[in-house]
């Protein structure tokens, strides 16, 4: 994918991954895919910190926000980068696989 939804261009290297732009346009990538993609999905992300960054800003921006967007339409775990609390996420992750998809 080479641009978002508005037209702004996807550019995931060191100078523009940081940008509000860059994440927002993400989320919002993000938010068409759960619409159309039925069941699960999964993304990643090149490190714990841009994933959190990214999260961060999807958590606050937007009235709902990007992250409550695509809560609405998929089950979401953040993989912790603390090993002791991956086992929940992990539990978390394998518990929506067994969830009807009725309204998600």
């Amino acid at each position: 994918v080479g641009v978002g939804p508005s037209g702004k261009k996807l550019n995931s290297s060191y100078r523009f991954r940081d940008t509000e732009e860059y994440k927002v346009e993400l989320g919002n990538v993000i938010v068409n895919f759960a619409r159309i993609i039925p069941d699960g999905l999964l993304v990643f992300f090149p490190s714990y910190g841009v994933m959190r960054a990214c999260v961060e800003t999807w958590k606050t921006h937007g009235t709902p926000t990007i992250w409550d967007r695509i809560s609405a339409l998929k089950h979401s775990v953040v993989e912790p980068q603390d090993k002791a609390e991956f086992s929940q996420a992990f539990e978390d992750f394998n518990a929506a696989l067994d969830e009807p998809a009725a309204g998600r």
